[in-house]
């Protein structure tokens, strides 16, 4: 079967190929060509089943209209829902989006930008590893459009997007103690990332205003390995040391604490803080209060910065924006 061309389609309705190529790309009104021409060259286009072909576009614009999205896990919640927000956005400015999960490992994510890389992504979002810094530093070498999103990156001055972090911790915390709460423990993992970090700072500063002390055997980090057995570990310390309330750092870390503390017959004996666990938690019985990272302005935000690279190669600026926190959610 032979496939249809910008050729077959200007023999067709008897014009030139340049006059199809500039209604297929949406071009027609820059190069005055009528509209009910226009009408007749898609008409033409959608009966013949034209399907461009982008190996030749790429050849002729260099560019793929593809962008590569590298997350930490796709299948947590958190960053499928970051997906769907960076592929809507894409979609709409006529891209298409190849995703990857990196598992924390830097050696995945530097396969990663190397796949991305050879297939000739015309940009990159990522949510890099801890010392993942190296291989994003090869990508700037390389020219590639490149933002970082959720997590600020180690050592790499380099474009990126996240929210307020500490605040929104000091938020959550604070809003506990005014709820009566006086040992407030803290569950999270990854404590080495720069979000984390910023996220435990922000928990301090909230005791300490409110002239409460810091115990640091409430503050329980967990090693991925052997998650969920660490987060029993971790639940166990907490309840030993007669906690009234506990601040999740992750989501995955609230999810898993939560189910444990329901086997522990303690789910109803606390109250709760998170980020990014009020949609999961919306038909349990518990006291939750929650801010969610405004992922849909983030990511919009990070596809802007992008597209400013992709469509100026001279285009330089490093933009390091940070989002203030959402009004808090409470689930009661």
């Amino acid at each position: 079967m032979t496939r249809v061309s910008i050729k077959h389609i200007a023999e067709l309705l008897k014009v030139s190929p340049s006059t199809v190529s500039f209604v297929l790309n949406g071009k027609e009104k820059e190069v005055g060509i009528s509209q009910e021409l226009a009408s007749k060259v898609r008409q033409a286009a959608k009966e013949l089943n034209y399907m461009p072909n982008m190996a030749a576009r790429s050849l002729r614009t260099r560019k793929t209209k593809t962008i590569g999205l590298i997350v930490a896990d796709i299948s947590n919640p958190f960053f499928s829902k970051l997906a769907r927000f960076v592929e809507n956005i894409a979609t709409k400015n006529k891209y298409q989006v190849i995703f990857g999960s990196s598992d924390e490992s830097n050696v995945n994510f530097q396969n990663l930008c190397n796949l991305f890389l050879g297939k000739g992504v015309d940009g990159m979002i990522v949510v890099p590893p801890l010392g993942g810094y190296e291989t994003l530093s090869k990508l700037l070498e390389n020219k590639m459009p490149l933002v970082v999103i959720d997590r600020e990156a180690e050592n790499t001055p380099i474009n990126t997007v996240i929210m307020d972090n500490s605040k929104a911790a000091h938020i959550l915390t604070s809003q506990l103690i005014k709820n009566g709460c006086k040992k407030i423990g803290l569950i999270g993992h990854n404590k080495n990332f720069t979000n984390v970090i910023a996220r435990l700072e922000g928990y301090k500063k909230a005791l300490e205003d409110n002239n409460l002390e810091f115990y640091s055997e409430l503050v329980q980090f967990v090693d991925l390995d052997n998650f969920e057995e660490n987060i029993e570990k971790a639940v166990d310390v907490l309840l030993k040391n007669k906690i009234d309330s506990v601040l999740f750092t992750t989501s995955k870390s609230g999810r898993k604490s939560l189910f444990v503390l329901k086997k522990r017959s303690y789910l109803k004996k606390l109250k709760y803080a998170s980020i990014d666990l009020f949609e999961e938690c919306e038909l349990s019985d518990i006291t939750l209060f929650s801010i969610e990272q405004p992922l849909d302005i983030m990511c919009e935000k990070a596809l802007t910065i992008l597209f400013k690279q992709i469509d100026d190669p001279k285009y330089q600026t490093i933009e390091r924006i940070i989002l203030y926190p959402p009004q808090i959610k409470k689930l009661d």
